[in-house]
């Protein structure tokens, strides 16, 4: 199955909730400059880790997704990702909703619960995210056809 690439400033995804650090209001002193991300992520919990993601260039073709049962957010710091999005419905991957977006860097997402999704893999050479999530568990699914980034 074949979908075609879309920049996410351009589209939307259900159950993704993106903000771009260009649109933020920045507060800067002599030797600092704060910019506040305003996607606030309602946990299910308060056990909550974080990490750092490093994706390599790889082609975009999914065959596996996974969900949780809580949130995540990522940070995208550096290069540019696309990653794969789809709808649960019953139980099963909903081909029709599958998506791959374009994330640049500066870049949050706040993915939510049950959303189906895979790790991203880099456009260029790298990508690299900060993602923050509560301890949860990542089942996956196996889908009913690659799904291709063109």
């Amino acid at each position: 199955m074949k979908v075609k690439i879309q920049d996410l400033k351009d589209t939307a995804v259900k159950g993704v909730n993106a903000v771009f650090t260009e649109t933020c209001e920045a507060y800067k002193e002599d030797f600092f400059e704060w910019t506040a991300f305003p996607v606030v992520t309602q946990f299910k919990t308060d056990k909550i880790m974080s990490g750092l993601l490093q994706g390599w260039h790889h082609t975009p073709n999914f065959s596996v997704i996974e969900y949780h049962e809580d949130a995540e957010q990522f940070l995208f710091t550096e290069g540019t990702a696309l990653m794969l999005f789809i709808d649960i419905v019953d139980g099963k991957p909903a081909m029709d909703t599958a998506q791959i977006v374009r994330i640049p860097a500066g870049t949050q997402l706040d993915i939510a619960a049950g959303k189906g999704h895979f790790v991203a893999v880099a456009e260029d050479c790298t990508f690299k995210a900060i993602v923050i999530s509560p301890v949860q568990e990542a089942p996956r699914m196996e889908l009913a056809e690659m799904v291709c980034g063109e």
